[in-house]
């Protein structure tokens, strides 16, 4: 199962901190963690290698994601929040506000954490 996936995230600062080893969480809406959204955002699988590719379409780091969880709005979890290199779950939400829609306080949504992998770990 060493098979690498591919995913990108929104901007090159986000890939940026994952490299650096900031940045350790994101997040999907729960009808899009097991879809396939395109040729460089596979599914998402715990356990599962991602090659993290750039907005030029080059892979720049592989992650391994460890965990997801479901989440509420109204209630980020500290994990999740520090994963997204943010200062508080409000910071959390003013950032994710339009990303997910303006929800209210019960949408959910899946959390989902990961780590580099290292180069001889591929």
């Amino acid at each position: 199962m060493n098979e690498h996936l591919k995913t990108q995230f929104v901007s090159d600062h986000l890939v940026d901190q994952i490299i650096d080893g900031r940045k350790t969480a994101s997040v999907v809406g729960l009808d899009e963690v097991d879809v396939p959204e395109d040729d460089y955002n596979d599914a998402l699988v715990v356990g599962r290698y991602y090659d993290v590719y750039d907005s030029r379409f080059q892979p720049r780091v592989t992650i391994r994601i460890t965990a997801m969880e479901l989440c509420r709005w109204d209630v980020i979890p500290e994990r999740l929040w520090r994963g997204e290199v943010e200062r508080s779950a409000d910071e959390f939400r003013e950032d994710h506000v339009d990303y997910f829609g303006n929800p209210g306080p019960d949408f959910e949504f899946i959390a989902y954490y990961f780590r580099v992998v290292e180069k001889n770990e591929r």
